[in-house]
């Protein structure tokens, strides 16, 4: 009678399970060195899982190479801006359901992409300036119920495709931006105002609401090296874009006393802001 070896079932379970573990970490370590050959930057987000940015050296990226990414399935932050990314290869990160930031401004990307996007259901930021996105694709983002901030600025979206979304996703943050021609820019020094309103260093939050008060002036001056954008922070605490600042240059804008203006620099990163008073205001961007 023949016998046969006693095998445990628990410790089969185990080399399974072990086995299983490797493979995986074997296939995600093959995905990451992939897509830095395609001169990706791959990092610990903050909130755990990965980053991965494309816009600093890797904006050569096409549709194929971002295939290997669907084997990295907690990435917290893609940024593919400036890359030459369709919609076509947006399709390789349906299956990112961890992912909070979405960067895609300036890519070739069209209404057809957002199919692939309904799924990410912890999406809080997503940017799609300067794309071929209209209504119809607008109308398909409303299922997102985690997103926070959508830009939306050079597109052909609509003020009634915003309105739409903006019923279904109440707290959606909606930044379509101005026309920029029509702003005239203030070139010369203006006379010391009557207060020098406090810098303060961005949390990376929107600033607190603007609440309406006395009519006043405030007078930026930029002193950076660098090009900024303002923001008045309206009611709602909503972000309303009212021109850039060219390094040194200056801007006098009206305003209401207890009002809110958020600096940023040209990609949208909160930089600092200032809270206006009754008086006229001087705002002195620092050098940062």
């Amino acid at each position: 009678m023949c016998r046969c070896p006693n095998i445990n079932p628990f410790g089969a379970l185990f080399l399974f399970i072990f086995s299983s573990i490797i493979w995986a970490q074997g296939k995600e370590s093959n995905a990451i060195n992939k897509l830095k050959e395609s001169g990706g930057i791959i990092s610990s987000a903050d909130s755990g899982g990965w980053r991965i940015e494309f816009h600093l050296r890797g904006r050569d990226l096409q549709d194929d190479g971002l295939e290997p990414a669907q084997d990295l399935k907690d990435v917290r932050l893609l940024n593919l801006r400036d890359t030459k990314i369709t919609s076509a290869g947006i399709k390789h990160i349906e299956g990112m359901k961890n992912l909070r930031r979405l960067h895609l401004e300036r890519t070739q990307i069209d209404d057809a992409c957002i199919d692939y996007l309904t799924g990410l259901q912890q999406l809080e930021y997503l940017n799609l300036y300067s794309t071929k996105i209209t209504d119809k694709g607008l109308e398909k983002l409303k299922d997102l119920k985690n997103l926070k901030q959508l830009f939306v600025w050079q597109t052909d979206v609509t003020d009634e495709g915003v309105q739409k979304l903006e019923q279904e996703l109440p707290k959606l943050n909606i930044i379509r931006g101005v026309d920029l021609n029509k702003i005239v820019a203030q070139k010369k020094p203006h006379p010391r105002p009557s207060e020098d309103l406090k810098w303060l260093t961005s949390t990376g939050e929107i600033p607190p609401r603007s609440i309406s008060g006395d009519n006043t002036t405030i007078i930026f001056h930029n002193q950076m090296k660098q090009k900024v954008k303002i923001y008045w922070v309206d009611y709602n605490g909503r972000l309303k874009l009212y021109g850039e600042i060219a390094p040194g240059g200056y801007r006098e804008q009206n305003t209401f006393s207890k009002a809110s203006w958020l600096v940023t620099d040209m990609e949208d990163a909160y930089l600092g802001y200032f809270r206006t008073s009754t008086k006229v205001g001087e705002a002195l961007i620092p050098k940062i």
